[in-house]
């Protein structure tokens, strides 16, 4: 249970820095714009990606436990990625599982800042159930998903970059976002939809 425990602050400490650091900021903003406009659009990139990221930060907690060999620690991490990233492409509510559980942790991880196990495992918690429900409501829930946690994303990243407090006009902003990225998804599966009924008529 120790072993698990300590598995979970390291995951933790490793969300924490890479949610609050400004060198990482740049990124997620491009990320959480293209999340929360094409987020369903791009499922399969994003359900690859969060196999990756996920399999990344568990193999890295469980190895620095065993072994401070950097190259033993880099092979496992890349191997860990690789597997689960893998493995969430070839099976499909797999990979939406882990990737609703990625975003909506993440989304709420830049809200709470898990420097902790408790606040880690409630954005995990979080994480899990939306996850759940993806698998239970694919098109819906990961279209809501990737634009809330997109638009969220978006915002508060956007916010680091310029040094700014994460104020009200913020959180207007990310929901500003959000609505339109979900507005813009919902008419692109509408559409994509339409097509492809002509298509089979």
């Amino acid at each position: 249970m120790e072993k698990v425990m300590e598995i979970l602050s390291r995951v933790a400490q490793g969300l924490g820095s890479l949610q609050s650091g400004p060198h990482t900021a740049g990124v997620v903003l491009v990320i959480g714009v293209l999340n929360c406009f094409l987020g369903y659009q791009l499922m399969r990139a994003w359900i690859s990606l969060a196999g990756f990221y996920l399999g990344v930060l568990l193999s890295y907690a469980l190895v620095t436990l065993y072994t401070k060999d950097p190259l033993i620690q880099m092979g496992a991490v890349l191997a860990g990625g690789l597997l689960l990233g893998i493995a969430s492409v070839q099976i499909h509510r797999l990979g939406v599982f882990l990737l609703c559980t990625d975003i909506a942790s993440a989304a709420v991880s830049w809200i709470l800042q898990p420097q902790d196990i408790l606040r880690f495992m409630l954005c995990l918690g979080i994480g899990i159930l939306v996850g759940l429900l993806g698998m239970a409501f694919i098109k819906p829930v990961v279209i809501f998903n990737t634009a809330l946690g997109g638009g969220l994303t978006a915002a508060s990243s956007a916010a680091v970059l310029l040094e700014k407090e994460m104020d009200v006009k913020i959180w207007i902003f990310g929901a500003v976002l959000a609505v339109a990225g979900i507005t813009i998804q919902t008419i692109q599966a509408v559409r994509g939809q339409a097509t492809h009924c002509k298509e089979e008529r």
